[in-house]
């Protein structure tokens, strides 16, 4: 991973682009703090699970649905045997 000014990664963002392979992901900085990510993605990439990872009001519908799933008493995934 690479931290990069918002200044340098304007000033040269398609080489920052097209390094992404290379060097990762890139940590965008403003005023010394982190304001933004770049992300390579390749055909690999989930996309749509990248976005939800990120995502506060899918963490919330998850944690409502586990623990109301614990309430009924659901049978967990870990408890299954194999």
């Amino acid at each position: 991973m690479k931290i990069e000014t918002i200044r340098a990664v304007k000033a040269k963002l398609n080489q920052v682009v097209a390094d992404l392979p290379e060097t990762g992901s890139v940590v965008i900085t403003r005023n010394g703090k982190p304001c933004a990510v770049l992300l390579p993605v390749t055909e690999e990439t989930d996309l749509e699970a990248l976005l939800l990872s990120h995502n506060k009001r899918f963490w919330e519908l998850f944690d409502r649905s586990v623990k109301s799933g614990e309430h009924r008493g659901w049978t967990r995934l870990e408890d299954l045997s194999d």
